[in-house]
C-alpha cells in the first residue's frame, strides 16, 4: 500500500545516519511492525494478568470450599 507521510527533516537526516543501508520505506515498515508488536504484547500481558487474578480468586474459593475435606483421614496429633 502506498501512503504519503510527512516527516520532519531532522528526523529523516538522523534516521539516514543511523541506518544508511535501509530505505525510508523499509525503516518505516520496521518501526511500525515493532510498534504493533509492542502494543500487542502489552495487550496480551494485561489480559494474562487479569486472567491470572481471576483464576487466583477462583482457586481461593475452591480451597475454602474443600478445606474440610483436605483434613479428612489425617491423624489429630
Amino acid at each position: 500500500m502506498r501512503t504519503t507521510v510527512v516527516l520532519k527533516d531532522d528526523l529523516v537526516k538522523k534516521a539516514k545516519k543511523l541506518s544508511p543501508d535501509t530505505t525510508m520505506s523499509g525503516l518505516l515498515n520496521h518501526c511500525l511492525a515493532e510498534w504493533i508488536a509492542r502494543h500487542s504484547r502489552r495487550e496480551l500481558k494485561s489480559r494474562l494478568v487479569a486472567e491470572y487474578r481471576s483464576a487466583r480468586q477462583e482457586s481461593r474459593h475452591v480451597s475454602r470450599d474443600f478445606a474440610h475435606v483436605d483434613k479428612e483421614g489425617w491423624p489429630l496429633w
